[in-house]
């Protein structure tokens, strides 16, 4: 729901200047491409799209998309990546998408995968694999070793939007959607 509102908002933003708006959703491949257009209809279109397309596939990769939005997008453009990043191998891709096109990376994210409550035993459940895991979120080293493979992620991902110049903007769910853009 905050990806649609954040993208209706650029969408709208971009509508207004005149500048094309296209679309792109995927999850371990491409699943839906809008070619860029100008106008409120392409708007429209979108936000319609976002609401009621249906994924085929529950995994998530963020390579196959940014290697064909580097092949399918001939002229410099202005790309925004809405994703949480809790990705792996995406670097180089967005490294050769960031020579050639202005990007930034959106990164959406619930408080709650920064910083973990103590809760006791909990069920935690894989929409990917379907893998149910259950952790003792109390657990002193459980929290250790939580936040040091969130801190681990968080590097690498730093890391790789600094080699690839992309631009980040953090949005946590549960907060104004609206000032973390207008402050970029």
């Amino acid at each position: 729901e905050i990806l649609i509102h954040l993208a209706a908002l650029l969408s709208f933003t971009a509508a207004k200047n005149k500048d094309p708006v296209g679309l792109l959703l995927f999850s371990d491949q491409v699943e839906h491409y809008v070619p860029p257009k100008k106008g409120r209809g392409q708007v429209h279109r979108i936000i319609s799209d976002l609401y009621y397309f249906k994924p085929k596939s529950t995994k998530t990769s963020l390579k196959p998309a940014l290697d064909f939005l580097q092949g399918v997008l001939k002229k410099k453009s202005h790309i925004f990546i809405f994703s949480d990043f809790m990705d792996e191998n995406f670097e180089g891709p967005l490294r050769m998408l960031g020579r050639k096109h202005d990007s930034v990376a959106v990164i959406v994210q619930d408080p709650i995968e920064k910083q973990l409550p103590s809760m006791g035993l909990v069920d935690f459940h894989d929409a990917e694999t379907g893998e149910v895991l259950t952790v003792d979120t109390s657990s002193a080293i459980f929290q250790q070793a939580f936040k040091k493979v969130e801190e681990q992620r968080k590097n690498r991902r730093e890391q790789a939007f600094k080699k690839a110049q992309v631009d980040r903007i953090d949005i946590l769910a549960g907060q104004d959607i609206v000032q973390p853009l207008i402050s970029f």
